[in-house]
């Protein structure tokens, strides 16, 4: 699909044969504010997301009418200020939601231990989990990157979703009433497009594969009923990272943070259980998705939007 742009670039990037229609902003089928996205009553924890499309997402919540916004970040500051807008968001659209910025490296064992056990002191169960906080690496090549850099990709872009996840389906005060759990997990069309933007980042993108890997083994292995997963590309945004990667807002026709964001909402709702374990992209419209011809691909085919070996047939 092309953007029309001067560039010539297109961040809409994948597809299936089932979606006709893609989006490069928001739309209302993924308005936060739809009463079938409703998060209310319900706490959602969002890890790295004082900015760029973490925040988006922390702001649709906020608009979904969310008890509570907690955002992590592992400088105070950057909590303290997301905490603030986010605050500053929620009473000018009369929101109910009640924004916490906290600090904590999630990437930290001890940090992750930290966290989980003041929640629990503080009586506060999370019902959402969004996993956000990456780390991208050097361009180089992964046999030219230090080896501790390397390692480094992987337990936060691995380790950490599942520490983390682990952390939020053991968590005390859920699992009594069987409450059921929702993990969007924010991953990226660089863990399939190796020769493409993955060429500049290529220890991002096997890390991150290994990361979606991972929550769709982890979906394999539960009831969506009881922990619903779903990980999403979310498309090329004009971010801070991407300013200080050199670009600037008119250099690539970027997609607007909304669409990420409102789409992270509609990941964490009932409308989305069918895409449990599986990898989608946020230009295709959810009505699309919905439609029969893709849950009739998704029966039929148990690989069908998950990470495996191109061109192998299980026999």
């Amino acid at each position: 699909m092309a953007d029309n742009h001067p560039s010539g670039f297109s961040t809409v990037n994948l597809s299936i044969p089932t979606i006709k229609t893609f989006h490069k902003k928001p739309y209302p089928a993924i308005s936060p504010l739809r009463p079938e996205l409703s998060q209310a009553g319900r706490t959602v924890l969002l890890t790295g997301s004082t900015g760029g499309i973490g925040f988006a997402i922390a702001r649709a919540f906020v608009q979904a009418q969310a008890a509570r916004v907690i955002i992590t970040s592992r400088r105070a500051s950057a909590a303290a200020s997301a905490q603030a807008a986010l605050t500053a968001f929620a009473k000018s659209i009369n929101s109910p939601t009640v924004a916490i910025g906290t600090t904590s490296d999630v990437s930290d064992l001890a940090q992750s231990e930290q966290l989980w056990a003041k929640l629990a002191s503080d009586n506060i169960y999370v019902d959402v989990l969004v996993l956000n906080a990456a780390y991208f690496g050097a361009s180089a090549t992964i046999l030219k990157s230090p080896l501790a850099a390397t390692w480094n990709a992987y337990e936060v872009n691995v380790r950490t979703l599942i520490d983390t996840t682990k952390r939020f389906y053991e968590q005390p005060g859920g699992q009594e009433g069987r409450k059921k759990k929702y993990v969007v997990n924010v991953s990226t069309s660089a863990i399939h497009n190796f020769y493409t933007e993955a060429t500049t980042m290529p220890l991002y993108g096997a890390s991150k594969n290994a990361g979606t890997l991972a929550m769709q083994q982890i979906a394999k292995d539960i009831d969506v009923k009881d922990l619903q997963i779903v990980s999403y590309h979310p498309g090329g945004v004009f971010t801070q990272a991407t300013r200080d990667a050199g670009y600037t807002e008119d250099m690539i026709p970027f997609d607007h943070e909304d669409l990420p964001g409102n789409w992270g909402v509609w990941a964490a709702s009932e409308e989305a259980a069918f895409l449990h374990g599986r990898f989608v992209v946020v230009h295709w419209d959810i009505d699309d998705l919905k439609k029969e011809e893709t849950r009739k691909l998704i029966a039929a085919d148990p690989h069908f939007l998950q990470i495996g070996v191109v061109g192998v047939d299980s026999i």
